[in-house]
């Protein structure tokens, strides 16, 4: 019996996804619970599982190609038509090209699976990806990074699974040119390291040009609607702080070699998170948010940080969850990991949501005060700050050098007044000011 099987809806009100690659091709046969394909969504990249057993007669959508929900992706056990008994021959898939696409017209899904069926075995390490209707199988963020540092993909050995080329693979191949890593995005923005003190930036080189129109990919479409939404509808306020951070950075320099020794890298993003983690037990307004359709405040269970991350497929939340029950050290570590799995695309649901209060980060692009945007069901987010060397007046009158990180604060003043918050920012500063305050918090 032909069994269509569709675009299902991986959670959270997903509209479309990104195929971003085949796990099978026309002619295998699968079981129930194999993993078919990988899709991207506006979250997280996930395999999908098949819910038939039986033999693929047809793809649907090339890999590369956005879907809408319930549209039709493999016809399992058919003639190879799309067509399954009882039910009319489906409409074709959303066929819009992500923003990565190559102008050129798509080729034939024939084509595709004839050349999948003549390809050999993944190939192992030392063989290069192999190339399926003019294209190497890599991720948006692979394909990128290999554009921005002039590598052939074509002549890179791929370690992935299903001989999918990995970033490793082609930082791999950059390092035995010799050739300098471009920096506009040769790695994401070093969130770990969150606020480093100022020094003179490096010049950047100059971005590609552009001009023309390219669609939206989904992640970037539901950043657009989400910020549209919330500015729209919260009434944003943001205050403007900036705290003497020596004592915060002294710590950690004697620290730093201890959390090494642990495989530990021990940053500055960390104590924030855990300050902050320890600050909204005493502000639970923080925490929550509110529900105008119900005229309600909901104060979740449990403190979620969420660390805003900046990929080259766009912004990610990956969150460290009990943020509040955990040390500094292991906050550091479970960042480290998140913002690696968010660079690679492999974040899972259990931490791409959830946060009840957010951390952004412009520090490490060297920036100063923002106005971030307070996240879906949150009612305040934190903007962090390079840390500057600047001229201040110390307790004793005099004129030193301080070592100042700028803070941003912005809240929902529907539920948060200027006073809470401002009290909120003053304790915040207290445990930044001086990390010997952290370790009275339980």
């Amino acid at each position: 019996m032909t069994e269509i099987f569709r675009m299902p809806d991986v959670g959270e009100g997903m509209h479309e996804g990104e195929i971003a690659s085949w796990l099978v091709k026309v002619g295998d046969t699968i079981k129930v619970d194999d993993a078919i394909a990988e899709i991207q969504n506006d979250k997280l990249l996930q395999e999908i599982l098949s819910p038939y057993s039986g033999k693929i007669t047809k793809l649907f959508v090339e890999a590369g190609t956005v879907v809408e929900v319930g549209a039709p992706l493999i016809e399992f056990d058919g003639d190879g038509s799309g067509s399954a008994a009882g039910d009319a021959a489906p409409a074709p898939a959303a066929s819009e090209p992500v923003a990565e696409a190559a102008p050129a017209v798509p080729a034939p899904i024939a084509a595709i699976n004839e050349a999948v069926e003549q390809e050999a075995a993944a190939p192992v390490e030392g063989k290069t990806a192999p190339v399926i209707a003019g294209k190497v199988r890599a991720m948006l963020t692979v394909r990128r990074f290999a554009r921005q540092n002039n590598i052939d993909l074509t002549t890179v050995a791929a370690t992935g699974r299903h001989g999918n080329l990995t970033l490793d693979d082609v930082k791999n191949a950059l390092n035995r040119t010799g050739a300098p890593v471009a920096p506009a995005e040769a790695e994401v923005a070093p969130l770990a390291e969150s606020a480093a003190v100022a020094a003179p930036a490096a010049p950047a080189s100059a971005p590609a040009e552009k001009a023309g129109r390219v669609p939206m990919t989904p992640i970037r479409k539901a950043i657009a609607r989400n910020m549209t939404s919330q500015k729209q509808n919260v009434p944003h306020v943001t205050l403007f702080e900036q705290v003497e951070v020596s004592k915060l950075m002294a710590h950690r320099a004697t620290f730093k070699d201890v959390a090494l020794q642990q495989d530990v890298k021990l940053t500055y993003m960390a104590y924030v998170a855990k300050a902050l983690a320890s600050l909204v037990k005493r502000f639970p307004d923080l925490n929550a948010h509110v529900d105008m359709a119900k005229s309600e405040i909901v104060y979740p269970e449990g403190i979620h940080v969420g660390i805003a991350v900046d990929t080259p497929n766009g912004l990610f939340v990956p969150v460290v969850k009990n943020a509040d029950q955990k040390s500094i050290l292991a906050i550091a570590k479970e960042i480290a990991d998140l913002a690696v799995r968010a660079r690679d695309g492999k974040l899972t649901p259990d931490v791409a949501s959830g946060s009840t209060i957010t951390i952004s980060n412009i520090g490490s692009a060297r920036g100063n005060w923002f106005t971030p945007i307070i996240n879906v069901n949150e009612a305040a987010i934190l903007g962090l700050g390079t840390i500057a060397k600047e001229p201040i007046v110390n307790e004793e009158g005099e004129i030193v050098v301080g070592n100042m990180m700028k803070l941003s604060l912005s809240f929902d003043h529907r539920l948060i007044d200027g006073m809470l918050a401002q009290s909120a920012m003053n304790d915040l500063k207290k445990m930044l000011n001086d990390p010997a305050y952290m370790l009275m918090e339980v």
